[in-house]
């Protein structure tokens, strides 16, 4: 008797499902028939990580795919990849050369933005200097990290890191018991006076009383995210907007982040026929400039649930997402999660910019794609310590950097009478 359709979840729900299961052990979820976007693939297939991973074959034994990636598998074995279906994506050329596609209102995908040597030099400053105070990371609150806690790592450092509950005294409020999804009011709704009263009103959050020391190696497999710029509670879910200035914003980054945001061709992005109201891009090819984001650090088994990024004053101005290391399957979906969203392999080197309304779509990353790590990160001889530190990380872990623009232009602060944004 075939199953009956599920229809107790959500079309966005029911494809995050997909790419999450494990069940099969080592066998992966197809990508047939799902219209798959993956538009910065090598154009032979026998030059693919995602294929000569086993991800276009039709299901395979943990023993068959064990035989793929030692090479002895037969090439039929691992199945063909689907022809990419262009036939409702934009295709832009960008000011410095490059290619964009339009895949969605206001998301644009940009294949293979960073050159090898310009990836390998982001992934050492995600976990050389991102990772330094004063910047915070998902550890702070449990941890008395050390300043040089990649460092440590780099070095093989069996030195124990002390969590911080023992520095503490234990609180009387009680923790959530559970996680549950909580939708939050935008930031461009609850105003900037809101923001500020609700981040005075709280103190902080608990550490765990459940950690134990760890080692500098384990605590960098711990490590989930680093943050950029003005600091993002996610307590609160809202911007801390009390301190006089943010954490200055890495310039390097910021410089690539305003690059590729001047290079694209606004007016081809945004269609100029349609009624509906548009957001005022014609000033972001001068005026855009990140002043915060986050450095997300991915392990092979960790998944982003679908979520909306609603924390700016300004909810639509360019969100740029840069992806190093594994390929992931991305999800791309509408302002509702009763709309199947778009799954998009993003490989390292590709950029993602949301804008627009774009920015009230549903995303998230159910899956990291197990064997596709490309060759540039395998380890050389001539490596130098953090460098050789750096692909060791990587090597099962997957970084995206995303950089936003917290205020509308010209933005002015009540209570600090001065311009943000000038």
């Amino acid at each position: 008797m075939p199953s009956l359709p599920d229809t107790t979840h959500t079309p966005f729900r029911l494809c995050e499902k997909h790419f999450k299961n494990r069940s099969l052990r080592g066998v992966y979820p197809t990508l047939h028939g799902r219209g798959v976007i993956d538009l910065s693939r090598p154009a032979k297939q026998e030059d693919d990580e995602v294929w000569r991973g086993g991800w276009w074959s039709a299901g395979m034994s943990e023993e068959e795919l064990r035989r793929w990636r030692k090479g002895k598998g037969k090439a039929r074995e691992r199945g063909d990849r689907e022809e990419v279906n262009v036939d409702e994506l934009k295709r832009i050329e960008l000011s410095d050369g490059k290619v964009g596609w339009v895949v969605s209102e206001g998301c644009i995908f940009i294949p293979q933005y960073l050159t090898t040597s310009e990836q390998l030099d982001l992934l050492d400053d995600c976990l050389s200097n991102y990772t330094l105070p004063p910047n915070p990371l998902s550890l702070s609150t449990h941890y008395a990290l050390p300043s040089n806690l990649f460092t440590l790592y780099a070095t093989d450092s069996t030195d124990l890191i002390q969590p911080l509950h023992i520095f503490r005294p234990p609180s009387v409020i009680p923790l959530p018991s559970s996680r549950r999804t909580v939708e939050t009011e935008p930031g461009s709704v609850l105003g900037y006076d809101e923001i500020v009263a609700r981040n005075k009103e709280w103190k902080g959050d608990e550490p765990s009383v459940k950690l134990g020391p760890k080692r500098a190696d384990e605590l960098m497999r711990d490590l989930r995210w680093a943050n950029l710029g003005w600091v993002y509670q996610w307590s609160t879910k809202s911007y801390d907007f009390t301190p006089d200035d943010p954490i200055v914003f890495p310039p390097e980054l910021a410089h690539m982040c305003t690059k590729v945001v001047k290079s694209v061709p606004w007016d081809l992005v945004f269609d100029q026929s349609v009624e509906e109201k548009q957001p005022d891009w014609s000033t972001w090819s001068d005026d855009y400039v990140p002043d915060t984001g986050i450095v997300n650090f991915y392990q092979m088994k960790d998944t982003l649930m679908g979520h909306v990024d609603r924390a700016e004053l300004d909810p639509s101005r360019p969100l740029v997402s840069i992806s190093l290391g594994h390929a992931a399957i991305f999800l791309l979906g509408s302002a509702s999660r009763n709309q199947p969203p778009i799954p998009i392999i993003l490989r390292s080197g590709d950029v993602l910019i949301m804008s627009g309304n774009g920015r009230q779509s549903y995303h998230g990353v159910p899956r990291i794609m197990e064997g596709t790590l490309p060759a540039h990160f395998q380890p050389n001889d001539g490596d130098e310590q953090n460098r050789k530190a750096a692909k060791k990380f990587i090597a099962t872990a997957r970084v995206n950097v995303n950089a936003r623009q917290v205020f509308p232009l010209g933005f002015r602060r009540p209570d600090r009478h001065q311009d943000v944004v000038a």
